[in-house]
């Protein structure tokens, strides 16, 4: 009996398998017509196959959808990637210690009460000793601002005393000039006082400098950021922070002492302040990982020679950037199969503290809502059907070049993100393979098998698929032993592709030749057919499409050879 079997037809494929797909109530043993003339003709119906349409051949699942009248397979997965806390940064030395200046009185002797004289201009400075380890993820530092907001520090103007015959000392405006990254809260290096004026009933003053941030700029990372034994990266300043001011003395009486010394002091609350957020260059050691389980896919496109060379592959990316800086993702991708793999890679930029909606495909494809990273190398995934494809990237790269964009110390971030890998059934370049059996044909041709030589099966083949799908043959024992001694010809046995819109209606045959001497006829229990799909051309699987072979008969052209 010809078993029935499925036909399944990727698009391509659809492999008619003709004999295979055959009406399942017909049985070679029964509806013979008891009038069959024996002569030059021998034939025996055999109905036709059922109306096979790929949509009954592949079914949906939660994996392979139809989508505007086109299969698609479309498999999901999600991630969640943990950001440690970086390192807080605690600064010591922030406050250099500032020279004290020595003002020369330029006049001795007595001099009237109240007069004014201009003395040389005052110049003092203190170098930073800033030695600190930055966080480990730190490869360049653009901006730190501090806890609480600033760094508030204290200038202090004193003298001890006034010697006889001063009566004041007037600094006026006065200049204090921080290394150029340093920044106030008004956005300059530059803290400016008007006029000082130093008496007996005031030998002192004192001004609070709100210090808001730091700011380097690429060109200053070799200077600042060095490189630490132990690997780190160490924030180091050994600049000087300077004051300058014109000055003024006021004098009365009888003066003797050469100079007044002017009291430098420069100091925090405490001995240390600390880093609030950073911006920078930072590699951290979040990466993302996932896996798309690719299932319900059917078994002729699992076959170890199916080839595909998609048209179109999308792989959707829904990135949650929890961290107020911009991220590079170098993201690969590899799908596996129990005998294939395929390797793609590409590039993501992530904006910062937002959704990222980014879709990666093979081709400059537009989707509303999704930014396009066009990268080639995705068809690679899917020159076969892989049972999973995993998606992986280095270490998370965050860059932020100024103070809009930081991170914060001392907080841990999640990064969450939604796969989506769908590809249509497009292809170029399908070579698609499909093998079936007919079987039980011992017993349907026990008794006709030692009385002929030839064998024909016809029939007529129409389907609308537009591809040539064409057949080779193998033929077993009941034991599985190969029969090499029928000659098969598969000349005529053949679908061609059909037109655009239409049908292709095909005349089928092939022939078996028992040769000389061979007994293989009735030993012909198995006939194994592999269906083939080539094509360079495009093609679409869609749900409409089909394959019908009707009017199937055996023939033995010659009549059967009796020996009475």
């Amino acid at each position: 009996m010809i078993k029935p079997t499925r036909i399944l037809s990727c698009a391509a494929v659809l492999s008619a398998l003709c004999l295979a797909a055959c009406d399942e109530e017909y049985d070679l043993s029964k509806d013979i017509n008891t009038d069959i003339q024996i002569g030059n003709q021998f034939r025996i119906p055999a109905g036709r196959t059922d109306t096979i349409y790929v949509s009954r051949i592949i079914e949906e699942s939660e994996t392979l959808t139809e989508n505007n009248g086109i299969y698609e397979v479309s498999s999901k997965g999600n991630t969640v990637t943990h950001i440690d806390p970086f390192d807080e940064v605690e600064i010591h030395n922030f406050t250099p210690e500032l020279e004290n200046v020595r003002i020369d009185i330029p006049q001795r002797g007595s001099v009237p009460s109240g007069t004014v004289v201009d003395t040389e201009q005052l110049k003092s400075s203190g170098n930073y000793g800033i030695d600190e380890e930055l966080p480990q993820e730190v490869v360049e530092l653009y901006c730190a601002d501090f806890k609480g907001g600033t760094a508030p520090t204290y200038l202090k103007l004193s003298v001890n005393a006034l010697p006889e015959g001063v009566e004041s000392v007037t600094l006026s405006d006065l200049v204090m000039t921080f290394p150029d990254f340093i920044h106030l809260t008004d956005g300059s290096n530059q803290f400016h006082i008007d006029q000082v004026e130093l008496d007996a009933t005031n030998l002192s003053s004192t001004y609070t400098i709100n210090v808001e941030m730091l700011e380097l700029g690429h060109d200053e990372q070799e200077r600042y950021i060095i490189n630490g034994a132990n690997g780190r990266k160490h924030l180091v300043i050994n600049d000087a922070l300077e004051i300058t001011a014109n000055t003024s003395m006021t004098l009365g009486g009888n003066i003797s002492a050469q100079y007044v010394e002017v009291i430098f002091e420069y100091y925090m609350d405490s001995e240390t302040t600390n880093f609030n957020s950073i911006a920078g260059l930072f590699t951290t050691t979040a990466n993302i990982s996932s896996n798309i389980a690719i299932n319900d896919i059917p078994d002729f496109l699992r076959n170890g020679n199916t080839q595909l060379s998609p048209q179109e592959v999308y792989v959707y990316l829904d990135l949650d950037n929890t961290v107020n800086v911009s991220g590079n993702l170098s993201l690969d991708m590899t799908s596996t199969s129990t005998t294939q793999s395929g390797q793609a890679s590409a590039s993501i930029e992530v904006e910062p503290a937002t959704m990222n909606n980014i879709l990666i495909s093979n081709f400059n494809a537009s989707v509303p809502g999704y930014t396009t990273v066009e990268e080639p190398s995705l068809a690679n995934l899917f020159q076969f059907v892989p049972d999973n494809i995993s998606i992986a990237s280095d270490d998370l790269v965050f860059t932020s070049t100024d103070n809009s964009q930081m991170i914060e110390l001392g907080r841990g971030y999640d990064i969450t993100a939604d796969y989506r890998a769908v590809v249509p059934f497009k292809f170029n370049n399908l070579n698609i393979e499909y093998t079936d059996t007919i079987d039980n044909l011992l017993s349907d041709l026990e008794d006709v098998a030692d009385k002929t030589d030839r064998l024909i099966a016809r029939g007529v083949g129409v389907t609308n698929i537009p591809t040539d799908l064409v057949a080779s043959v193998k033929l077993y024992d009941i034991y599985g032993n190969e029969l090499n001694g029928i000659d098969v010809d598969l000349s005529k046995f053949r679908l061609t592709a059909a037109p655009d819109g239409g049908e292709s209606t095909n005349e089928m045959e092939m022939i078996l030749t028992e040769r000389e001497g061979s007994d293989d006829f009735e030993r012909l229990e198995e006939i194994v057919f592999t269906i083939n799909a080539a094509t360079t051309e495009n093609i679409t699987l869609r749900p409409s499409q089909y394959l019908v072979i009707k009017d199937i008969f055996i023939e033995i052209p010659d009549g059967i050879k009796l020996t009475l």
